[in-house]
């Protein structure tokens, strides 16, 4: 073991002269070996074989198609709808709800006790039958058997209809001919209560002055076919507040409703192949729980837990929140979120939103093969949460500042609890997150597991941030292991570490962007304490690939690194002077010393040098250092002495041609630390 404080040799400047002449691709040093991956830099090792990072084009979801570039996109119309026609994944035309059926009373299964049900029907004798039938649905609800159908022909019905007792089966012609039209406000236009359960809804419309369709203390409710609209309340809502509650909504359509299109508190629904869409704000009522609010839907645990099961799901064109799942579990699979717009400060514009609730065991959240784009401020929030995000694509979240917007934008965030500190626990698996404004992938005070993870084409934010993958503490530290991924065109720095531990396997970080303000900047991974919270920065790095990267390749500020098996190649320095351009920076800030082992790795064609050293102790073992203009250099600080521990096994030299590995003194500035992240939204979401 040896410490090296050497000057600049004659041999080094013919070295530095050679190495300015592109380098022969085949050439190199004449010993070391490079590292080796199980699959190439960027791909995921699974039983399969090797998977690129992203999402494969056998991974996305029903109803999308590949899009050449380890994304989905969703197959739906271009155009946007008209009123009372929808469309589902899988569907590139638009369509009604429900076809109207031939005759007087559609597809509907009539059966011996069927109670029929005309509006038109002028007659004063209505018994239930198809020759006299009953003028209004409640009639008929209240004379049906348990389990009977209740047929209804076209019309406008101008009633609140309650469905209590036993339960029935109602089945419209369609929606664009029968309506339910709810007349009072602060009422229930069709209100399915206690001891109705396994009653069913088929093929008609609902609107009216308050809110559209009400589910409560009933099991086994099925809602299909039918266009909830116009409610000057919530479209639909679920509430087990008394007795167990569960209802599925399939083919069904909601838009235009107010407040929320859906709320579901302590039941359990499923919806399939169902549009939540135009949600309008609720205004003029400052006690009314949804005054302020247009969000698709709300899931809320009280007494009990509330869950809903999304599938083949189109949320489109709402403010605030998409879905917020608040102490709650949800799964989300085949569907498309988007164009959630910022509303206010607590509504952000979140695609969805899971969070948790103290006392209560923690909510969950699965995503599977969805896509969720145009959202405003993130696609995905997890606070304090389990979450699994897996064969999914986020992008083009972050639209720009809106009034009173503090203008931020990340594809997915996973933080503690801000009531009581729970951390998330998140995974995500074969993720596409793409054309994020600011932040890609945000990780504060959490443990996160990420495979297959795919960052590219970052959009700098309203600070002129632009981070692929960021990691921070937040109330503990954050753990997070990222395997089998790549991080491509972020700005100022790829992968952020903020007092927080980091591992990277088989990942790959190249071509990170100067700021557009400055161009300073350009890092491929940034590791560094928050010293007013006396939080050193880890990272290990295990055949990983950074390239193509403007400032720095690794920069490591008061914090530790082990380097193992890497390769970090083309660091180019900045555009605007030429400046840096190092393969890896240490770096003592006069908070800590900062500790780096390199060992079995490749360092080449950096443009200033391989490792600078500024006060840190840097340990070296059997590294190439490949056509460096200066291998590793230290800068002179009796103060901060920088210290240099060769291991053995080092090689130096360009095309062929090898020298003796020497760390050489220098007075040029290093680059400095990042300054702290911006915050997340102050809500719980």
């Amino acid at each position: 073991m040896r410490k090296e404080r050497l000057a600049l040799s004659l041999l080094q400047i013919t070295l530095l002269a050679a190495c300015a002449q592109p380098p022969d691709p085949d050439g190199g040093a004449a010993t070391g070996a490079a590292p080796t991956f199980p699959c190439p830099p960027g791909a995921l090792e699974t039983g399969a074989g090797c998977e690129p990072a992203g999402v494969p084009p056998g991974r996305c979801g029903n109803g999308f198609a590949p899009d050449g570039a380890q994304g989905c996109v969703p197959v739906l119309p271009e155009e946007a709808g008209p009123p009372g026609q929808m469309a589902v994944p899988g569907e590139a035309a638009w369509r009604e709800v429900a076809p109207c059926g031939a005759g007087r009373w559609g597809g509907a299964p009539i059966d011996e006790t069927t109670e029929f049900v005309d509006a038109a029907y002028a007659g004063t004798d209505s018994d239930g039958t198809e020759a006299r039938p009953w003028s209004t649905i409640q009639d008929a609800v209240d004379h049906a058997a348990e389990g009977a159908l209740v047929a209804i022909a076209e019309g406008s019905y101008v009633e609140e209809l309650l469905i209590s007792r036993r339960p029935v089966r109602l089945w419209g012609r369609c929606p664009a001919l029968v309506e339910i039209v709810g007349p009072t406000a602060g009422g229930i236009a069709v209100q399915v209560d206690r001891g109705a359960s396994a009653t069913e809804i088929h093929d008609l419309a609902v609107r009216g002055q308050g809110i559209g369709l009400g589910v409560r203390n009933a099991l086994d409710v099925v809602v299909e076919r039918v266009w909830i609209h116009d409610t000057s309340d919530v479209g639909l809502l679920a509430s087990g507040e008394a007795t167990a509650t569960s209802l599925t909504v399939r083919g069904a359509l909601v838009e235009h409703t107010t407040g929320a299109g859906m709320v579901v508190a302590d039941a359990a629904v499923t919806l399939e192949g169902t549009v939540l869409r135009d949600i309008d704000l609720a205004t003029g009522d400052p006690g009314h729980p949804f005054n302020g609010h247009a969000m698709a839907v709300q899931v809320e645990s009280y007494e009990r837990r509330a869950s809903v099961t999304a599938r083949s799901v189109v949320i489109e064109r709402v403010r605030g929140l998409g879905i917020r799942f608040s102490g709650a579990d949800g799964v989300v699979e085949d569907s498309v979120v988007r164009d959630v717009a910022w509303l206010a400060e607590d509504m952000p514009g979140a695609g969805l939103t899971a969070t948790h609730i103290p006392d209560v065991d923690p909510g969950t959240l699965t995503v599977r093969g969805s896509v969720l784009e145009r959202n405003h401020t993130a696609a995905i929030a997890m606070i304090g949460v389990e979450a699994t995000i897996e064969a999914t694509v986020v992008r083009d979240t972050g639209s720009g500042p809106a009034e009173g917007d503090p203008g931020q934008g990340m594809g997915l965030y996973a933080e503690p609890s801000r009531i009581d500190g729970r951390p998330s626990r998140v995974a995500l698996r074969h993720v596409l997150v793409e054309r994020s404004r600011e932040r890609g992938v945000v990780v504060n005070g959490s443990d996160v597991e990420i495979d297959g993870l795919l960052v590219r084409d970052l959009v700098p934010g309203a600070p002129d941030y632009g981070v692929g993958i960021e990691i921070a503490h937040d109330q503990q530290r954050a753990n997070v292991r990222v395997r089998g991924s790549a991080v491509e065109g972020s700005y100022g720095t790829g992968i952020a570490v903020f007092g927080a531990d980091a591992a990277l396997d088989s990942t790959v970080v190249r071509d990170t962007r100067p700021l557009p303000s400055n161009q300073d900047l350009g890092r491929g991974v940034n590791v560094q304490s928050l010293p007013d919270l006396g939080e050193r920065g880890s990272a290990r790095l295990h055949n990983v690939l950074i390239e193509r990267n403007s400032d720095g390749g690794l920069f490591l500020s008061d914090s530790d690194a082990t380097v193992e098996s890497t390769t970090i190649a083309d660091t180019l320095g900045r555009a605007l002077d030429g400046t840096n351009g190092c393969g890896i920076i240490a770096y003592n800030n006069e908070t800590g010393q900062a500790n780096v082992l390199v060992r079995d790795s490749v360092i080449e064609r950096s443009a200033a040098a391989g490792i600078y050293n500024f006060g840190a102790t840097v340990q070296i073992a059997s590294t190439t250092f490949t056509c460096e203009p200066l291998d590793i250099v230290r800068y002179v600080d009796e103060r901060s002495p920088a210290v240099y521990e060769d291991l053995g096994g080092n090689v130096c030299g360009c095309e062929g041609r090898t020298i003796d590995c020497r760390a050489e003194p220098t007075r040029i500035e290093p680059p400095r630390a990042l300054p702290p992240p911006p915050p997340l939204p102050e809500s719980e979401g």
